[in-house]
């Protein structure tokens, strides 16, 4: 098995924000979810030249699955509550070495 992070990316999330969905999502990755994650916030950038600023992406938060392959996690991902949200929402995936 192969572990996925998973990043969520978008439009900041409001803090009220629903998060209708999730639960369900998360009952059926099932085993397949590794960690649920967190939500990102206040997040920042050191350049390197020692500069700080705002964050340059645009991540609300992470999860981590595993899946046999990229087309199992594509599978996963597809049905997730956050890419329903509209076209500027995305989730990015990227395999873990392991």
């Amino acid at each position: 098995m192969t572990t996925f992070l998973l990043l969520y990316q978008g439009p900041p999330t409001p803090p009220d924000a629903s998060h209708e969905g999730w639960p369900e999502w998360f009952a059926r990755a099932g085993e397949a979810l590794v960690d649920r994650g967190s939500p990102l916030v206040h997040g920042f950038a050191v350049h390197g030249d020692g500069s700080t600023g705002d964050a340059a992406s645009r991540l609300n938060g992470y999860s981590l699955i595993e899946a046999a392959d990229r087309a199992q996690a594509v599978e996963l991902i597809r049905h997730h509550p956050f890419v329903a949200l509209g076209p500027d929402y995305a989730v990015e995936a990227y395999e873990l070495p392991g």
